[in-house]
């Protein structure tokens, strides 16, 4: 198997920030969704989408 590069990917991966938030928990951020990538929330799945593909 092929080993993937993403350099663009490398600022995220070195930097000693933590997320306040799950983006697979709902919580408060409702009203965030279309900034979180999310497509569709129901009550047994979500639909996520990739923004680096």
């Amino acid at each position: 198997m092929k080993n993937l590069w993403a350099p663009w990917r490398m600022e995220y991966i070195l930097s000693d920030q933590k997320g306040g938030s799950c983006i697979f928990c709902p919580g408060s951020d409702r009203g965030q969704d279309e900034e979180r990538l999310i497509l569709y929330v129901g009550a047994l799945s979500t639909v996520i989408i990739n923004r680096y593909p």
